[in-house]
């Protein structure tokens, strides 16, 4: 398929389409080829969260979580947007003991934990939410893991001429083909840089863990990573939620990562395929559906496994009472 069509989901309310979202997709094969696209391959986009297996390839390769012997679940967490929910604060706790990593080290800010329950925990409790809560402390803590095993100062890692912002620039220029030290970029949430770069590279970066063709070393940092994520799926978002909703019911047949702004990128790595999609209104709710109908179109999930993946792959539309009054899906003719 190949469309300059965007994907567009529909948001009904009873038999009325409410609104609607357009959603560029971009599909490649294992060696990059585009095989599949609706909207614009080369739309400029940053990733956001979305790339975050990529960013924990330093953490592999640098040898920094063999020296200090991190385990899968931290691997995971490397990777992950976690939600706050307890194991991933003991995880990360557990993570930073080993490293000898301290709060002040962290430059991303303190967070609400995603997870609703964790959260009224610290309220009830009264407690404010430590550096932990962040979404991405597992990505921060790779970062500064990766600098204290090389033996360099964490201090303003976030900043753009530090050594571990230019050993990520490096990486991400080497996977995506896109040279990042000659692109625009913007801030993440996170405090670090975020770069934009064409939907396709994106797609065309996530092959890196299927492309047989990369160096050996490269490889087995890859399949490490596959690994962590496929045994400890918690760990990348936690519980009641897309990304590991999917890589449990999957198998790990399919692994998905979004990102802010509607951003996800997915591998299906039997299939040896990866794809990546950008809401352009950066609604999260549609890249979501769009992902789900992209991974069921593409074998990554079942019929079945869609239909049990319901409430995030064909979501309801609710009232305040909790009612169904509507639901979201991809247009019939996408």
């Amino acid at each position: 398929m190949a469309s300059r069509q965007p994907l567009v989901v529909e948001v009904l309310r009873g038999p009325i389409v409410e609104s609607l979202h357009n959603v560029m997709a971009v599909v490649v094969n294992e060696i990059g080829t585009v095989t599949h696209f609706w909207g614009h391959p080369q739309f400029l986009t940053v990733p956001r969260s979305a790339i975050k297996m990529l960013q924990a390839l330093p953490l592999i390769e640098s040898g920094a979580a063999d020296h200090f012997g991190l385990e899968d679940k931290h691997i995971a967490l490397a990777c992950s947007s976690h939600r706050g929910e307890k194991d991933h604060l003991a995880a990360l706790a557990q993570w930073g003991e080993k490293v000898h990593i301290r709060e002040s080290d962290f430059v991303c800010a303190p967070h609400l934990p995603y997870d609703e329950a964790s959260a009224h925990e610290l309220i009830r409790r009264n407690q404010k939410p430590t550096v932990l809560c962040n979404n991405c402390a597992g990505k921060h803590s790779a970062i500064i893991t990766v600098c204290k095993h090389l033996g360099e100062d964490p201090a303003g890692y976030d900043k753009y001429e530090h050594s571990a912002q230019k050993r990520l620039r490096k990486i991400l220029s080497e996977v995506t083909r896109v040279d990042h030290s000659k692109t625009a970029y913007g801030i993440d949430g996170c405090g670090i840089p975020t770069y934009a770069v064409p939907l396709q590279s994106l797609a065309l970066g996530m092959t890196t863990f299927i492309n047989s063709k990369e160096t050996p070393a490269r490889k087995a940092a890859c399949e490490r990573i596959l690994r962590a994520v496929r045994s400890f799926p918690f760990y990348i978002a936690g519980s009641d939620n897309f990304t590991t909703a999917v890589i449990e019911k999957s198998q790990g047949r399919s692994i998905v990562k979004g990102g802010a702004e509607g951003v996800f990128c997915a591998i299906l790595p039997e299939k040896r395929i990866a794809f990546a999609v950008k809401a352009s209104d950066g609604a999260g709710r549609a890249a979501q559906v769009a992902t789900a109908w992209l991974l069921l179109q593409l074998g990554g999930l079942s019929e079945a496994e869609f239909k049990s993946l319901a409430k995030y792959t064909m979501p309801s539309v609710t009232n305040w009472k909790g009612d169904v009054v509507g639901q979201m899906r991809v247009a019939k003719n996408s």
